[in-house]
């Protein structure tokens, strides 16, 4: 977007935002300049106008994407609910890295920051969804609105029993919701506490840019008791030309990708913004980072019980989406506390603070014993098939390498007896590898063939497809005739491993994410290894 800097230090849309502020009832944040551009954060390449297409009319909504998965069990197929006009006009879908061919292409390795939920260890998404009605959780409620919704009869949501609302003011870098001042406006002057969010498409700019949009055209935020605080709508991808439902991020990039949009968005505002996401997504996309205790939380869950298990940043929340199919227009939302508490809430008081996690000793320093695959490591540890690192740590969220992975393959086959060769036969693996010997009977066994016969690359990553490769071959290669119809539905039946994976998925080593994805190309990390191996050795 092209802006002009003004002699009051305002970009001309910041002050076009101000004044257009301006305009709605109650009082406005100050303004306060934008920030630089994040030049650490690479973009995607897409377009603004691709982005506008991309997006289309209405653009995506705060819980669609767990909306979907409970009608539709995949968070980027539209619900028919959605209508036409819902639907964005996207482009075809990325396309997948080549695999190539057994021999000439990696066997296996691949990485994993995001991995921590690998291997369906994630939660399923928060329990089906109850039936449009008139249920709700005690407690203050309210509501969120997009242009989904068009203009909002703000008097009978007050009369329903709202009493607070978020409006979607922007979604990535090009779209602002054309309702957004009769929502934002219209729910303040009927008595509502009201906010604005912004829908997060992390892997089409920077989070400082995205961040700056926001607040140039109405993230703001002021101590008046009756704003919100600015809100980042982080979940399921629902644009299948941006990738996958992590938007194809690592979790080290997207827990950096959200740090910079909130430090930007505080320091823009004087308020860290409120995270709105899912356990089941800050689980998967994220590896459930705990570094983000100092935002609010406002999580979804749909079902008639609880809010449920929190992602590990946070031991309360703020805000349930309980439901989005009603009581209100949008989705319902629950406030957790008092009326006084949400007024002083939105002045700036800080939630109850989260009381820090009793630390489980576990197997390593970096692997609690409440961890999610704590069982798994210490078992890789008692066995001797891991030693960890010298600092006493494991590096769960490591992506596995092809020299490692050889050694952890041996080791899991009780270290059978074999003589390396004398002369390498990779011509990158010398005969003082660490893993020489490893990765020799790896190549003998016809586990790994490498790349032609040639090379082995063994400080390359190992993709979760080669993964299912590696066990299969492992196995003896046994008998096994794969489904007419695939287990996941990011791996067609065409797939190079197609057979390897599914028979991967049917021995229950893997079950893949609980939005029916396998992530064929992501690598894998140390702890989702750990899990792999350790169902593997209960097999066979």
């Amino acid at each position: 977007m092209k802006t002009t800097t003004l002699s009051t230090g305002l970009t001309s849309v910041a002050l076009a935002a101000l004044l257009a502020v301006s305009c709605l009832a109650g009082p406005a944040a100050a303004a306060v300049p934008a920030l630089g551009t994040d030049t650490d954060t690479a973009a995607s390449g897409i377009s603004e106008a691709e982005q506008t297409q991309i997006i289309g009319e209405n653009g995506a909504s705060m819980g669609q994407g767990l909306h979907r998965l409970n009608v539709t069990g995949d968070a980027q197929l539209p619900a028919p609910d959605e209508g036409a006009a819902a639907m964005p006009e996207e482009g075809a879908g990325t396309t997948a890295p080549d695999d190539g061919a057994a021999g000439a292409t990696p066997d296996g390795d691949g990485s994993a920051d995001a991995d921590a939920d690998a291997e369906g260890e994630t939660a399923a998404p928060e329990a089906a969804e109850p039936l449009a009605g008139n249920w709700r959780p005690a407690g203050i409620q309210g509501m969120d609105v997009s242009s989904h919704q068009g203009n909002v009869d703000w008097n009978h949501a007050w009369a329903q029993g709202a009493r607070f609302a978020y409006a979607k003011a922007t979604e990535g870098m090009t779209y602002k919701n054309p309702n957004f001042n009769q929502q934002y406006g219209g729910s303040y002057n009927v008595g509502m506490v009201r906010g604005a969010y912004h829908f997060a498409l992390p892997n089409v700019s920077s989070a400082v840019d995205q961040a700056n949009y926001f607040v140039n055209n109405g993230g703001g935020w002021s101590a008046d008791g009756r704003t919100l605080p600015p809100l980042l709508d982080i979940e399921y991808n629902p644009y299948t030309s941006l990738g996958n439902t992590c938007y194809n991020m690592s979790a080290g990039q997207m827990v950096n990708w959200i740090r910079d949009f909130s430090n930007t968005v505080k320091a823009r505002t004087g308020r860290a913004p409120m995270i709105y996401t899912t356990t089941d997504w800050w689980k998967t996309c994220t590896g459930n980072s705990a570094a983000f205790r100092d935002n609010p939380l406002h999580i979804a869950s749909y079902n008639e019980v609880g809010a449920g298990t929190l992602p590990a940043s946070w031991s309360v929340y703020s805000l349930w989406q309980y439901s989005s199919t009603g009581p209100f227009v949008g989705d319902s939302n629950v406030w957790n506390g008092t009326a006084a508490g949400l007024t002083a809430f939105a002045r700036g008081a800080a939630p109850a603070p989260a009381p820090a996690p009793v630390p489980v000793p576990g197997p390593y320093s970096d692997v609690p014993g409440n961890s999610q695959f704590a069982k798994e490591i210490s078992w890789l540890k008692a066995k001797a098939i891991t030693t960890g690192y010298p600092d006493g740590t494991y590096r769960p969220a490591d992506p596995v390498k092809r020299d490692a992975m050889a050694a952890f393959l041996y080791r899991v086959q009780g270290k059978p007896a074999y003589t390396a060769p004398r002369v390498s036969r990779f011509r990158d693996v010398a005969t003082n590898n660490l893993f020489y010997k490893e990765i020799h009977w790896l190549a003998a066994s016809g586990v790994a063939t490498g790349w032609n016969g040639t090379t082995y690359q063994p400080g390359a990553d190992i993709n979760r497809d080669a993964m299912a490769a590696f066990l299969y071959r492992l196995a003896g290669s046994p008998r096994y005739t794969p489904p007419a119809v695939s287990p996941f539905r990011d791996v067609p039946v065409s797939n190079m491993y197609y057979k390897e994976i599914s028979w991967l998925a049917a021995q229950g080593i893997s079950t893949g994410w609980s939005d029916k994805t396998f992530r064929p190309y992501q690598p894998i990390a140390r702890d989702a290894m750990a899990a792999f191996l350790y169902r593997y050795d209960a097999k066979f």
